[in-house]
This record gives structure tokens, C-alpha cells and sequence, in this order.
């Protein structure tokens, strides 16, 4: 009970900051629906960041950090439920209603992938690998350790990254802190996230484009079986899958609302709460940047990056206080990186060796043509999808976000890819174990990006001709006045 208590402080807490940034009035909408969906992964990361300034200012003080969290979300919620300025309305997309079998599919899809995660965290209660030896690991020794919590970050445990951020294990520590140890703490996280994550997709695809992309968007995501199994595992991926989607979806919004630059500032906030996630976070966080600036000059008039300014300073504003935590952890706290620890000379010979760039291109190929553990590979089907609704960005305004999620995605993969070439001794065990989850953090994103970047699809059944009625062919032809003002 207490763990429920604590778990809705933190959700409300975020809720209570993305309504008081885009206030309207309560009620079971698609706006509450995407504004609760964001306010898990804020709350989330506000939560941790609180609770790690806590922990470096007083130590593990029960008072203190129930105080601190309590604090945080009656503020919160006293400045989101008390705003009454009306904000940007966030409802679906005009449209036709979506057929009943898909709305059946999608909640077939949610019922499985719910049982899937319930038999999953039932079987390994802990979590795989990677969680009790490194995330939660980082956990009991913060919950344990009392005054001792710094010997988490010792270089004699190198071997569990000392260097990685507190997101995830700062806060389950929080959890235990404040409602005693247990095994449904990390289970409950990871459920959070993975429903905040297919909340979000299928509302902005709602928003963006309608009922129907949303609920295939949202089946499909869904229906991953790997990205369900990941999320049971209780990694940090599907976490930082979570902040990766919500900052490109915040960027395509506001370039749908450029006067209200709010969506910039919360924006940043998720690309700053991926920083302190993982350290691929930081390089998404640099890659979106350059992403945005790269996309405007691009896609934008002759005024160049001036009408870009604005959104770029709220984007940096929501990002500062998030990113001066991942410094100060980084510069103070954290233990050294094992990237610094690799000889010049072997990384060099590393980047030079052809046999490593093959392997790791041939790697890719395979988890993406075997990524999500379908029955059959859904490249094939996703690429025929497309082929059938065509590429088709319906607003123009949506060209620089796509340009800055494709190109964020693009170039943060490929940095990823890059370390692993050069600082990888083990090439093979780094494919078989890593690759897939590399992947699958991009893959909200990118499914994302994919309906937003597809045609229309007409899943309405062509009208069928009046027996006994001709129709000559001219009239079955449109003329072509008729087609240009379609």
C-alpha cells in the first residue's frame, strides 16, 4: 500500500507539471490521456533528481526524502489543477473512425502484452542480467549502504559501470526508501514506463494523425514481443526508449504550435531526463541538437535559424537542470568510465581493422531482419506498408521534425556503433548481447517516425454500384479540377 502511495506521488507529480505547462479542463480525454502518459516519465526523473540531491546534501534521511517527495508532488499538483489559463488543446486528428477490428486488434494487443510482462517478471521476479548486476545492484547498495551509499560507485566494481547514471536505480532506491524492500518496486517502474511509452505514441499519433495511425502505431508497438520481454527484464532501455520517443513526439508538436514554446521547454526536460538515464542518453541529448539546427536550415525559409531561436533557448532551459546533475555526478560522484581506461594505440588499431566494421554491419542487419520476435520479420511488412500508403508528410510543418528525428536516431545509432568498434574487446559477445537493446531504444521513436512520415490508410470499403445503374467511364473518371482541390 505504501509502495502504491509513493508510486503515485512520483506519477503525480510529473502530471502535475505538463498540466500546469498545458492546462485544460479535467476529464477523460486525449489530452489527460498524453499529458498521464508524459507525467510518468517526468515525475520519474524529478523524483530521481531529487532524490540524488537529497542523498549528496543530507544523506539517506527517511524524512527528508519523504518531505522532499510529498513536497514536490503537492506543489506540483497545487499549480497544475489551480491554473485556470486555457493551453494548447492536444485532440485527435480529423478523420474517419477506425473499423471495430482494429480497435479489437489494439486491445487484444494491449491484454497480451500485459500478460506477456506478467508471466515474464513472474518467472524472474529479479530481473535478467544486466538489472540485478548493474541496475538494481546500484539500488541496494544506495538503499543499503546507509552512509557508506558512495562505495556504490567504487572503480574495484568496474565490471557494473560505476560511471552510469541514477535514474533508474536512484529511483528504486527511493522506492525501498520510502516503502521497504521488495521485488514489485523495479516491477512496478518498469510497467510504468512501458505504459507511458505506448501512451505517448499512440496519442501524438492521434494528435498528429488520427485515430486509425494511432491504434496501428500503438498495436504494433505493442506487439513487439522483445520490447515487452525488455521491459520485464527491468533494464534502463525501455526507460530511455520512453525519453527518446517523448522528445522528438514534444519537437513535432511544437512545430505544429510554434507560439507556444512550452512543448521546446518540456522537450528539453525528456532529453535532459535521457542523459541521466544512460549514457547513450548524452549522445541522443547532443545528437537531437545538432539534429533540430541541421533540420531548420533545411526546411526552413530564407530567415534562416532566427525563428529557431526561441524554441532552441526553451529547449536548452528545460535540459539545464537535468544535465547539471549528470555533470555533477559525472565530475563528483560517478566512478571512471571504462572508455578511458583503453590504450590509443589499440583503439586505433581497432578503427583501422576491417573484420570489426563487417562484423558489426553484418550484426545490425540480422537484429534488425529478426527485431521484435514476430512471427515473420516485420521489415517485409512494414516496407509493403509503405509501398501501399506511400510516403506522404500531410502538414509541412512536420518536415523539420521528421528531418530531426531521423537524423537524431540516425546519428545516435551510429555513435553507439562507433564505440563499439573502437572500445569493445569482445566484438562478438557485444552483438550477441547488446545489439538488440541498442536497438530496440530507438524503436518507439522510430515507429513514431514511420506513421508520421506514411500515408493515409483507407481501410473503408470502396462503395459498390447501384445494380441496373450505368456509369460511363468519364464519370468514373475525376476530372482534374476536381483532383487538384482534393
Amino acid at each position: 500500500m505504501i509502495l502504491l502511495v509513493c508510486l503515485a506521488a512520483i506519477w503525480l507529480t510529473g502530471f502535475g507539471l505538463v498540466r500546469w505547462m498545458f492546462p485544460r479542463p479535467l476529464g477523460w480525454s486525449l489530452h489527460s490521456v498524453l499529458l498521464l502518459s508524459l507525467g510518468i516519465g517526468a515525475g520519474a526523473g524529478i523524483a530521481s533528481c531529487l532524490y540524488f540531491l537529497s542523498l549528496v546534501a543530507v544523506g539517506p534521511n527517511l524524512a527528508v526524502m519523504a518531505s522532499v517527495t510529498g513536497g514536490a508532488a503537492i506543489v506540483a499538483l497545487a499549480f497544475g489543477l489551480l491554473n485556470r489559463r486555457e493551453g494548447t488543446l492536444l485532440a485527435w486528428a480529423e478523420g474517419p473512425e477506425p473499423p471495430w477490428y482494429l480497435r479489437g486488434l489494439f486491445l487484444l494487443a494491449i491484454a497480451l502484452a500485459i500478460l506477456t510482462f506478467l508471466v515474464a517478471v513472474s518467472n524472474n521476479p529479479h530481473g535478467d542480467q544486466g538489472a540485478w548486476s548493474i541496475w538494481n545492484l546500484r539500488a541496494r547498495f544506495l538503499f543499503r549502504a546507509g552512509a557508506f551509499w558512495r562505495d556504490a560507485f567504487s572503480n574495484d566494481l568496474d565490471w557494473s559501470h560505476p560511471d552510469y547514471p541514477l535514474l533508474l536505480p536512484g529511483l528504486v532506491a527511493l522506492c525501498w526508501k520510502l516503502a521497504g524492500e521488495s521485488t514489485t518496486a523495479p516491477i512496478a517502474i518498469a510497467f510504468l514506463f512501458a505504459l507511458a511509452t505506448a501512451g505517448v505514441l499512440t496519442g501524438v499519433l492521434g494528435v498528429l494523425r488520427g485515430k486509425t495511425q494511432a491504434l496501428v502505431g500503438g498495436t504494433l508497438l505493442l506487439g513487439t514481443a522483445s520490447f515487452i520481454a525488455l521491459s520485464a527484464a527491468e533494464y534502463s532501455d525501455v526507460p530511455l526508449s520512453f525519453y527518446f520517443l517523448a522528445t522528438l513526439a514534444l519537437l513535432c508538436l511544437q512545430d505544429r504550435h510554434p507560439e507556444d514554446l512550452r512543448f521546446s521547454a518540456l522537450a528539453g526536460l525528456m532529453a535532459g531526463f535521457a542523459a541521466w538515464t544512460r549514457n547513450e542518453g548524452i549522445i541522443f541529448l547532443a545528437a537531437v541538437i545538432v539534429a533540430r539546427v541541421a533540420a531548420a536550415l533545411r526546411f526552413r525559409d530564407r530567415s534562416g535559424l532566427a525563428p529557431l531561436a526561441p524554441q532552441m533557448l526553451r529547449l536548452i532551459a528545460g535540459l539545464l537542470l537535468p544535465l547539471a546533475v549528470v555533470v555533477f555526478f559525472k565530475l563528483r560522484i560517478g566512478g571512471a568510465s571504462d572508455l578511458w581506461s583503453q590504450k590509443a594505440a589499440v583503439v586505433l588499431q581497432r578503427l583501422a581493422d576491417p573484420g570489426r566494421w563487417i562484423m558489426t554491419a553484418q550484426g545490425l542487419v540480422v537484429v534488425i531482419f529478426t527485431l521484435g520476435r514476430f512471427l515473420i520479420s516485420i521489415v517485409p511488412v512494414l516496407a509493403l506498408y509503405w509501398y501501399l500508403v506511400r510516403f506522404q508528410v500531410q502538414d509541412e510543418r512536420d518536415r523539420t521534425a521528421l528531418a530531426t528525428g531521423v537524423l537524431a536516431l540516425g546519428l545516435t545509432l551510429a555513435i553507439q556503433l562507433l564505440m563499439d568498434i573502437l572500445f569493445v574487446e569482445n566484438l562478438t559477445v557485444e552483438i550477441g548481447t547488446s545489439f538488440e537493446r541498442d536497438v530496440l531504444q530507438l524503436w518507439p521513436a522510430g515507429v513514431f517516425l514511420f506513421f508520421l512520415a506514411s500515408g493515409p490508410l483507407q481501410l473503408a470499403a470502396a462503395e459498390k454500384p447501384v445494380p441496373g445503374k450505368k456509369t460511363s467511364k468519364k464519370a468514373l473518371k475525376p476530372s482534374r479540377r476536381a483532383a487538384e482541390t482534393r
